[in-house]
């Protein structure tokens, strides 16, 4: 399906001012027929569970900031689609927050990356270790070490369940 039979298809009882404010979106960020079926997937999650009508979600100011970014437009599009996402999946948001914010505050320095699984599916975290040499590993693995005395690795992992 096209990306204008889809929105056809899936806008018919919008008004509109819903279908004109859509298709601000869509033109600006030009979808594919896939994202495009996410987000109206997401639209309509949305606005049935908050009791609002499509313009009014598509007028959130998370979503409006979203749009006020530089970029590509499929640079502009996944971060739109990501705002969408917090928006439709509030919770998920948080704990994903919530996580970034445990890995912050270890404080591992910039050597260590912390990555937790992508929409905390899979319950594994990514930690990535650079070091130049055998002394600033064992200095990253000491910081490791008293983080898990310390019970801050057990929390980080307690926030993935």
């Amino acid at each position: 399906m096209t990306r204008d039979e889809l929105l056809v298809a899936r806008t018919t009882t919008w008004t509109d001012e819903e279908r004109a404010a859509l298709a601000d979106v869509v033109a600006a960020l030009r979808p594919s027929p896939r994202h495009l079926a996410d987000v109206l997937d997401w639209l309509d999650d949305i606005a049935a569970r908050d009791a609002l009508r499509p313009d009014a979600v598509l007028a959130l100011p998370a979503l409006r900031k979203a749009r006020r970014g530089g970029g590509s437009p499929p640079d502009q599009l996944k971060r739109w689609k990501e705002a969408l996402r917090r928006v439709r999946y509030p919770r998920l948001a948080a704990r994903e927050q919530g996580l970034v914010a445990a890995a912050r505050a270890l404080d591992l320095g910039r050597n260590v990356t912390i990555a937790p699984p992508a929409v905390l599916e899979g319950g594994v975290v990514t930690f990535t270790i650079r070091a130049g040499s055998a002394a600033e590993l064992d200095a990253i693995l000491d910081a490791l070490g008293r983080a898990r005395i310390a019970g801050e690795l057990a929390r980080l992992f307690a926030l993935l369940d």
